[in-house]
């Protein structure tokens, strides 16, 4: 008789698609037989009932989800729009950089070598190195010929590295 009863359940519940319309209306007074399928039937009833709740609670957080995604892709488009004009400006600086020491090595070039290489052993080692790939490979030979052996052989060093 129980199974019978949990069959016919499970036969509406299946055969009906949804669960708020499979459990609404299965304690019928006058198709119940005992108190144990009573009892069951309410149970069952409660199980939709619970189910049709959290349904309705993961639709919720589905929907706050899509929500979130949606706020997420705007701000990670802004994030590349703004590294995309980041990378623009720094390709500027670094094109700007490379005018100004292009003209600074003009400057060392027209200088006495002895003096020049005094100015380049202050200066800063890259930007050093810099100048003098920007110098006639003759008037770098005289620099470093006028710096000392270990400045000079260090940005030897350098103009044999890539960058």
């Amino acid at each position: 008789m129980i199974q019978r009863t949990l069959l016919l359940a499970m036969t509406i519940l299946f055969c009906s698609g949804s669960l708020s319309a499979a459990g609404s209306g299965l304690v019928d007074e006058e198709k119940i037989s005992s108190v144990e399928e009573r009892r069951i039937l309410v149970s069952i009833e409660e199980e939709y009932a619970k189910l049709d709740d959290r349904k309705s609670k993961i639709d919720t957080q589905e929907m706050q989800l899509k929500t979130l995604e949606a706020e997420v892709d705007k701000k990670l488009a802004a994030m590349q729009q703004l590294r995309n004009e980041l990378v623009k400006l720094l390709d500027r600086k670094d094109e700007t950089e490379g005018e100004r020491i292009e003209e600074l090595s003009k400057i060392y070039e027209k200088m006495d070598p002895q003096k020049a290489a005094v100015l380049i052993k202050a200066l800063d080692y890259q930007l050093a190195v810099d100048l003098l790939l920007g110098i006639r490979k003759k008037t770098a030979g005289k620099i470093l010929d006028s710096l000392d052996a270990e400045t000079a052989t260090e940005l030897s060093k350098a103009f044999t590295e890539i960058r």
